[in-house]
This record gives structure tokens, sequence and C-alpha cells, in this order.
């Protein structure tokens, strides 16, 4: 079974290693943090990387992809932050709040290795795409694997200058034009969120 990243947080976050070499599967907290706390601080550094690219990208024209919609929490966020942007969400069912659920032709339902299949999908987005937000860490041993598979199917719906979020740290194929961005001066726990940007060319 392959083995998963660790996840280095900030200094006031707790450092959190997921584990598959046990029988089952373990959280090792370095600090003294409950699970609760250590989600928070997630949490707040999702919300000031949303919040920061949206200032960055404030003056670009194109749409959003989001894949990991889960109950819509993220979604309703960028919705406020891109006032106006087309968000077309990706997952694998729907589990939205009746509150923060995309219209119907904005929601894309299907296993991502199916869906990311279809060559009318990359038709339609292919260079259109300022920030992709990829929320699809499930704790287990697909987050070696899926995350990047997402981006290798969508690199090419990046717009120069786009952004991307991910609750991952994602090992960048030099084919995706990516460079990650340090964020510490703008995003609390910046070590829980990870920013990339598109490179002109």
């Amino acid at each position: 079974m392959p083995r998963c990243k660790s996840w280095n947080r900030s200094h006031d976050c707790a450092i959190v290693r997921r584990r598959f070499d046990a029988p089952l599967f373990t959280l090792t907290l370095e600090y003294e943090m409950s699970r609760l706390d250590s989600h928070i601080c997630q949490k707040i550094a999702q919300r000031d990387s949303i919040d920061l690219a949206a200032r960055w990208l404030a003056r670009e024209e194109g749409i959003l992809v989001e894949f990991g919609l889960s109950t819509g929490r993220s979604y309703s966020h960028l919705l406020e932050r891109f006032l106006g942007r087309e968000i077309f969400c990706f997952d694998r069912m729907d589990n939205t709040h009746p509150l923060s659920r995309p219209p119907t032709d904005h929601l894309i339902l299907g296993e991502f290795t199916d869906v990311l299949e279809d060559p009318a999908l990359h038709a339609r987005f292919a260079g259109r795409v300022i920030l992709a937000h990829i929320d699809i860490g499930c704790g287990g041993p697909v987050d070696d694997w899926m995350p990047e598979l997402v981006m290798d199917r969508i690199h090419r719906w990046l717009k120069p200058g786009a952004v991307v979020l991910s609750d991952q740290d994602l090992t960048l194929d030099p084919a995706w034009k990516l460079d990650r961005v340090d964020t510490t001066a703008e995003v609390q726990h910046a070590a829980r969120y990870f920013v990339y940007r598109r490179r002109a060319g």
C-alpha cells in the first residue's frame, strides 16, 4: 500500500501524520491539540486562501471549478468572494445542503476517474479556468494519488495566471506549469492549505 505524505502544520497547529503502516488508520499528534482544533486551523487556512485568490483574480475573466463539493460550505464562500462568476462543481454524489447547492447544469457527479475521461468536458473547459479548488482529502490512501490525478487531467483547463488551491500538498508535474506560492504573510495557518499559480506560456 502506498505511503501517505505528512501534513506539516504551522507552529500553533498540531502536526498530524497519517499512518497506514499500522493495523488501523491512526493520527499521530505531535503537539497537544484536539482534532477539532486541528480541523479549525485547516478551515481558517482554506477560507484565507480563497479570500487571497479572490483578491488576486478580481480583474480576471474566467470560470471556477471545485472538486470535492461535499455539503457546499466552500462553494458558498466561493460564491460570495467571486460574485457573478460561473462555478462548476464536481463530486461523486450530491450531499449538499439545500442552501449551498449549485444549479443542476453546474453540478457534475460521478467518479472523477470516469468523469474526467469525457472529451466533451475537456473541450468545454480548456483554457477557461482561473481558479481550481481541489478539496478531496478523505484521510485514506486515495489521498496519495487522487489530487494529482485530478490535476493531471485538468491542467489544460487553466488560464495563465490561474490559481490552484488544494487541501493536499501536490507533487507537481512540470507539464502543469504550476509554482507553489508562499502565503505565510497572508494566510493564517498557511501550512494547512496549499496554493499554486500557473505560469504564463
